[in-house]
């Protein structure tokens, strides 16, 4: 015995069964998570051989009958005789090494000897008895073949260990990190796990006799720690999760563990170890499926008793997310007092927001209620409602404070909000101040409203504060935008109407020359329509329109816009080129959406271009071919001379806030990608540094996938700078 009272019998015993644990808890791991790569699926298997042949050996020293001991000492040799043989595939499939037709040779070499030796093993060839060793009442007989066996397994793992050694010894950077986790993980593992094999041949060296199969749990955790933070396997997430939960169970079994062996001290007066390693797995067992087996019984009896409840939840979390992209103030208003009426059974509800030159907070939609002074009325920062929001930053019931009595603040704000027929009243915070508040009536039946309530309505207040910044951000932006615009215009339309003056000077004194008179009418009449059509342009632009999909030419919707940009880009020295398709096919598309996605990316182009250049910009038709049914499209192609954009940027740029601008909010790209989708399209790009950028529009001929989404109303925005 040890200083702590425990036998090599122990020892051997409990670090095969905690090895069995790791090592199979990191196979199926890594399988669940990634069973499609060859490489993951090796590493997977030989992890699990190990907590095969280690689970066999904690039984085989625990085992109290002979017939036991016998079948688990011979069987114990399916996971051993195929460790190394795993580890060799490892390191050839780690290293790129599996193609090669002399290692694919070498490998199913590998694996006929290790099928021999485990039928040799399991006929008793190789082991044919059991008897008492180190206090092991049964402890398997190597016979006089076993040592090739031995000289097997340890050729193969001398091999694997020097090939992670010449690697690693070459390999830099994070290569070298990886491989020297995996290096000496391995090393430490086989080294520890060499004593199951030495004291078969009565060779006990301290301290791998009997400590040594403690290694290989040792193994397990320097391979965790290698994905973790060198990214081994690429299954960092998996692995961190797997190791907390690990350690968590580790905290609650182990004492669990620790008083069944009291229990069974106490009450028979010995221990049998095959009972505790049963009850121990049973355990881990019930601890692994019991959270999934809660979840999945939570939800199948909710959805069965509370469908109503869930239905509604859904909706609110669904609703929460889809606000984000609604960028019209007033469609995005309306849009949440109705979807939370419909969703909790709401009879009333309405959305007060923050007027910031005013000081106050204005009605700006409303579901179920007429025509109130109270309501109209707008609500002053000091108004007790909203003290009492900024205060708190929480939902208030009307009903919970009508009972705090004896706070006149309470009953102040309960009176307001009876004035607002109002049971509850949700703030909408945004960067720690209330730009909102949703007030909500009665639900259906006078229900009261719950936590999960209080809760699901704060989630999307919180996701409504982000929708609300958005659309007020995009209204800004807009009216920035126009104004540039109208500047351009003013200047364009100047050149014609100071042409139509000089005329109109000139025509008292030539008057009587008629050669000059049908000049002037002709130029007069062609500067007018060049007038017309620039207003045209930009009132059908900036007017406010519904929604509508219909077959357009996209040459024209381009035209317009480039036309309206040209006074602009000619100011920054920028030549507007245009290579039209003369036979392009029309699109179903809603035209005032496309005007914006076209007027976001070249503005975007002529910033781009400090220092002058020139844009390029191209239409034509061509089939793309997805899953063998080819589809026709329509390609806008806009391209600038301009400083390019880094490769790193290309994968975010339509990602929403992402610029990489000194100004813009980052959202104009994001806009424009949306717009393209919801007509059945997508966009692509190619940028070099110092070279310029091009941007591709496709657009599906025919139908789009599903039309513009009138919900979301991307209408009128103008730049919105990437």
């Amino acid at each position: 015995m040890d200083a702590l009272g425990l036998t090599a019998a122990t020892h051997i015993g409990f670090s095969a069964a905690l090895t069995a644990v790791t090592t199979a808890a990191l196979g199926i791991f890594v399988l669940i998570k990634e069973s499609r790569s060859n490489l993951y699926r090796v590493f997977s298997l030989y992890s699990l051989s190990i907590g095969l042949w280690s689970a066999f050996l904690a039984i085989h020293v625990f085992a109290e009958n002979r017939s036991l001991a016998l079948f688990t000492g011979k069987y114990l040799h399916i996971g051993a005789a195929v460790i190394p043989a795993l580890f060799v595939h490892f390191t050839m499939v780690f290293f790129g090494d599996i193609n090669r037709t002399i290692s694919k040779v070498f490998l199913t070499l590998l694996y006929s000897f290790a099928f021999v030796f485990i039928f040799l093993c399991i006929n008793g060839t190789l082991v044919s008895d059991v008897g008492p060793k180190y206090g092991i009442k049964y402890l398997m007989i190597a016979n006089s073949g076993y040592i090739y066996f031995v000289a097997f397994f340890a050729l193969c793992a001398s091999w694997g260990l020097l090939k992670l050694f010449r690697a690693y010894i070459a390999a830099e950077g994070l290569r070298k990190n990886q491989l020297k986790y995996l290096l000496f993980g391995s090393l430490l593992g086989y080294i520890g796990g060499v004593d199951n094999f030495l004291y078969l041949y009565d060779i006990t060296i301290f301290p791998l006799f009997p400590y040594g199969t403690y290694a290989i749990p040792v193994y397990v955790s320097t391979t965790a720690y290698a994905i973790v933070q060198y990214r081994l396997l690429d299954i960092n997430v998996v692995i961190k999760k797997s190791l907390i939960y690990a350690s968590l169970l580790l905290l609650l079994l182990a004492p669990c563990y620790l008083l069944v062996i009291w229990g069974q001290k106490a009450s028979f007066g010995n221990i049998n170890y095959v009972f505790s390693m049963f009850t121990l797995l049973l355990f881990i067992i019930v601890a692994f499926f019991f959270p999934k087996v809660r979840f999945r019984t939570e939800e199948a009896l909710e959805r069965a008793l509370f469908q109503k409840r869930v239905d509604y939840r859904e909706t609110l979390l669904r609703s929460s997310k889809d606000m984000v992209s609604i960028v019209d103030l007033e469609n995005l208003s309306n849009n949440l007092v109705k979807t939370v009426g419909r969703a909790l059974g709401v009879e009333k509800a309405s959305l007060y927001l923050v007027d910031e030159a005013k000081g106050s907070y204005n009605l700006n939609a409303k579901v179920g209620l007429g025509a109130d002074q109270y309501l109209e009325t707008a609500l002053l920062r000091d108004d007790p409602l909203i003290r009492r929001l900024q205060k708190s930053r929480e939902g208030v019931v009307k009903e919970e404070l009508e009972m705090a009595r004896n706070d006149p603040a309470s009953r102040l704000t309960a009176e307001r909000m009876g004035q607002l027929d109002a049971e509850i009243s949700v703030p909408i915070v945004s960067k720690q101040k209330l730009i909102g508040i949703l007030n909500l009536g009665h639900k259906e039946g006078k229900e009261i409203y719950s936590n999960e309530d209080l809760e699901l309505l704060s989630t999307l207040a919180n996701q409504a504060a982000i929708a609300i910044e958005n659309a007020r951000l995009y209204e800004n932006l807009k009216q920035s935008s126009l104004g540039l615009l109208t500047a351009g215009l003013a200047h364009e339309i100047r050149n014609p109407l100071v042409a139509i003056r000089t005329f109109t000077q000139l025509l008292p004194e030539r008057y009587d020359d008629a050669e000059f008179r049908e000049g002037f009418q002709g130029l007069a009449l062609k500067e007018v329509d060049c007038i017309c059509g620039l207003i045209t342009d930009l009132l059908s632009f900036v007017r406010p329109s519904r929604p509508n999909v219909a077959e357009e030419n996209l040459n024209d919707v381009v035209e317009s816009i480039a036309r309206i940009l040209e006074t602009e880009a000619k100011e920054k020295g920028v030549e507007i080129t245009r290579e039209f398709s003369a036979n392009l096919p029309k699109a179903w598309i809603d035209r005032e959406q496309m005007k914006q996605v076209f007027m976001n990316l070249i503005l975007n182009a002529i910033q781009a271009m400090k220092e002058g250049g020139s844009i390029y910009i191209s239409t034509r038709s061509y089939s793309k071919n997805e899953a063998g049914q080819p589809e026709q499209f329509v390609q806008i192609e806009i391209r600038d001379t301009g400083v390019g954009i880094p490769e790193e940027n290309l994968d975010h740029i339509f990602d929403p806030f992402f610029t990489s601008k000194d100004e813009g909010s980052g959202l104009g790209l994001s806009i424009s990608h949306q717009i393209v989708q919801e007509h059945g399209g997508y966009v692509t790009v190619e940028s070099k540094i110092g070279a310029g950028t091009s941007f591709f529009i496709n657009l599906p001929v025919g139908k789009p996938v599903r039309q513009a989404n009138n919900g979301r109303a991307h209408t009128n925005e103008a730049n919105l700078s990437h």
